[in-house]
């Protein structure tokens, strides 16, 4: 079987012959393409699986390195009433895991979203302060000041 046999849609748009489709030729076109790949099939099944075991375990990356997460989670600890890390903290965190800014951000996104909820006091803090309307609003907790 060679390329030569194969018809495509250009060649037959191309010949003059539009008008009344030859149903032989575009069963044996078709019969030539199924033939060419089970051809192809079997001669490249065993590369064919291999790619596609290997896009799908590229695909799944998703975790972070064991050291760079302990590292996250003990920032996380750390700060786990307001677990918004500045960008000084980011740049540090990057510099010490070895991750990318952007990670560092989506993993204390994700983090949040998963683990933590705000705690009565903190909500109440945030909400008497919006309601307050000063621009210089003060947050206390048992173990700091936020604000001016």
């Amino acid at each position: 079987m060679s390329y030569d046999m194969m018809g495509s849609s250009e060649d037959e748009q191309c010949s003059g012959d539009t008008d009344v489709p030859d149903i032989g030729q575009e069963h044996s076109s078709r019969l030539a393409d199924h033939e060419l790949k089970e051809m192809l099939l079997k001669k490249y099944s065993g590369c064919l699986s291999r790619l596609r075991s290997e896009f799908l375990k590229k695909r799944k990356k998703g975790k972070l390195p064991k050291d760079a997460r302990t590292v996250l989670l003990e920032w996380w600890n750390t700060h786990y009433r307001w677990p918004y890390p500045t960008e000084e903290d980011k740049v540090r965190l990057a510099a010490m895991t070895g991750l990318d800014p952007k990670q560092i951000n989506n993993w204390f996104i994700n983090q949040r979203k998963r683990h933590w909820k705000l705690s009565e006091d903190m909500r109440f803090a945030l909400t008497e302060g919006v309601a307050g309307g000063s621009s210089g609003t003060t947050l206390y907790f048992d173990t700091g000041t936020i604000g001016p």
